[in-house]
């Protein structure tokens, strides 16, 4: 290996030109080839950086474009180096020399040769990907674009799916990702947390990788979410019993956030988000007026306060311009952790409750108020559903006093189911 040496002449580094198998040494210092010798596990061993030099590059008789790049700092790598279709010189560098094997290296170089030989460009290619956009950046693009259209309980639900549950593929490049990789999401998703978890999944990755296509953020024009599986859903029908709504009641005896939240939906028959969001300004002095901007049939839904939902309400506070509920005033967060702990105080007053949801407190309210004979529509418009035809223009005085009677109908039915009403 002194030719390797011997190489390395009065310039700082070695130069980038192409290496020629065999060539002899040069005094201009202009190459730096291995003069007919093969890299062997202990002729590399053998070959370092002069101190004159900064750098140097030692090449591999036998595989063209082969080479050792050696620092002055004593580092050294492999590297591949060939000229493209325009006869400019590229390097590509295939990886340190303490890490990847002489042979392992010498394989990788000739695979590099093999797809120039092809026309290919790995150099350029390789820098190509590097700078590609990934998935985590698409994502972030789209919940930007996303927030300023979406509701804001739609929103929270595709940001969830996209920052979590789709946390696998957020480190590939956009342009890589295939339907392989989206269906075996999927299946872990539907695996883990069930198939509507799923199936909103995919939703929020179609729609995002959609509006990826329009706007040019992502090259081609295959989304990678389609013809993936849609899991079949089954429709929730499941109503409270008397021992259930109970036991619910007993456990959210407290004055945390959670648990007078827990006892307006059942009282009120309301969405989640419109009482975990609720704001002290649609708090008035006989009824909640929920803004329209923040319900699903985007008109504002007004409930009558009656004596019980009043005592579920927190004090009012001095300053109340925010809302009801959570420490900054951006409405109640930590869902899942507070159904979690009202779980466990269930479980261990009665044992295990089979599973059940926020959304059967509003499935219960309109089930026993339409089994109480109460009218449809009067039930339709405290449960905020959107209106059709005659129903829409319905007379909306008449319709308050009915919304009033059929509250306080309901609440009289709890009242018979828990005693503990008579001691509060």
């Amino acid at each position: 290996m002194k030719g390797h040496e011997q190489s390395a002449s009065t310039s700082s580094s070695a130069s980038i030109l192409l290496p020629r198998t065999g060539v002899k040494h040069s005094d201009a210092g202009k190459e730096s080839p291995v003069s007919g010798n093969l890299f062997t596990k202990k002729s590399v061993k053998r070959v370092h950086c002069p101190d004159e030099k900064s750098e140097v590059f030692f090449w591999d008789a036998g595989t063209p474009g082969f080479g050792l790049r050696a620092l002055k700092s004593g580092r050294r790598s492999w590297i591949y180096q060939y000229r493209d279709r325009h006869g400019r010189t590229r390097r590509i560098a295939i990886g340190d020399e303490s890490k990847v094997s002489l042979d392992a290296a010498r394989k990788m170089a000739r695979k590099h040769a093999e797809e120039v030989a092809q026309g290919g460009n790995p150099s350029a290619e390789r820098k190509a990907k590097r700078g590609a956009s990934k998935v985590s950046e698409l994502v972030d693009a789209y919940l930007d674009h996303a927030a300023r259209r979406q509701r804001p309980r739609s929103f929270q639900e595709t940001e969830r799916h996209l920052r979590r549950h789709a946390t696998p593929l957020h480190h590939e490049v956009v342009d890589a990702v295939r339907r392989r990789n989206v269906a075996s999401l999927l299946e872990d998703v539907a695996e883990e947390s069930g198939p509507i978890a799923a199936n909103r999944l995919r939703a929020a990755l179609s729609a995002m990788w959609t509006w990826g296509l329009r706007t040019g953020r992502i090259e081609g024009e295959i989304n990678p979410v389609s013809f993936t599986i849609v899991r079949p859903e089954k429709a929730r029908d499941r109503t409270l019993t008397d021992s259930e709504i109970r036991a619910i009641w007993s456990a959210t005896d407290g004055d945390g956030d959670y648990s007078r939240i827990v006892r307006l939906l059942l009282l009120t028959g309301c969405r989640r988000d419109e009482i975990g969001s609720l704001r002290w300004d649609e708090v008035k002095e006989d009824r909640i007026v929920i803004a329209s901007d923040r319900m699903m049939g985007e008109m504002a839904n007004e409930i009558p306060i009656l004596p019980l939902i009043s005592a579920a309400l927190p004090d009012r506070p001095d300053n109340a311009d925010g809302s009801v509920f959570g420490r900054r005033g951006t409405g109640f967060s930590g869902w899942s952790k507070s159904k979690a702990a009202i779980d466990a105080k269930l479980e261990k007053a009665i044992g295990p409750l089979p599973r059940w949801t926020l959304h059967d407190l509003r499935r219960t309210f309109s089930t026993r108020l339409h089994d109480a004979g109460v009218e449809p529509i009067v039930v339709e418009s405290l449960l905020a559903h959107k209106q059709q035809g005659v129903a829409a223009v319905y007379n909306r005085a008449t319709l308050w006093e009915a919304k009033r009677e059929a509250l306080y109908r309901w609440h009289s039915l709890l009242e018979s189911i828990i005693p503990y009403f008579q001691k509060k």
